[in-house]
């Protein structure tokens, strides 16, 4: 099975929650903690730690399971951070790549200077925006999301 990243929370209680109902559908997940990275290798507060992730075959119906818990006003759906831009739900925080440790720390500690601020990136348009933005209420759009699943 390949796990894909799907959904970004801030609440460990509320991605079990939507993994739970994943799971009441047949959609294959689990929850995966990124406190200890955000902790250790990126050194800032943990925020939008929790991630959903679904395997690469049933991303298609996550996705319009999502929107179909959205269309329901579920309070789950308050929880998933979505790109500002074009609504999509493959966002990452903070913005640092997870694939080495060099790159990553190197850009905390230019952070850890002031010559930035950490900030969210969508990786389907590329897009970057402050915590504070997403953190007012998560957007999901319903054209936001392609069929296929994207990039790790």
């Amino acid at each position: 099975m390949n796990y894909i990243n799907l959904a970004t929370m801030d609440s460990e209680h509320e991605a079990h929650r939507l993994a739970s109902r994943f799971s009441e559908q047949g959609i294959k997940s689990r929850v995966h903690d990124e406190r200890d990275i955000q902790l250790f290798v990126f050194f800032t507060k943990p925020k939008a730690f929790t991630i959903v992730q679904v395997d690469d075959g049933d991303y298609s119906r996550a996705i319009a399971f999502i929107q179909h818990l959205h269309d329901l006003n579920d309070p789950v759906c308050g929880h998933i951070f979505s790109c500002i831009e074009c609504g999509s739900f493959a966002v990452e925080y903070p913005q640092f790549t997870r694939k080495y440790l060099i790159t990553p720390l190197l850009l905390e500690w230019a952070s850890n200077l002031g010559l930035f601020k950490k900030q969210f990136y969508c990786r389907k348009c590329h897009a970057m925006w402050p915590y504070e933005v997403s953190a007012l209420k998560p957007r999901i759009s319903h054209s936001a999301e392609v069929q296929t699943a994207p990039p790790n």
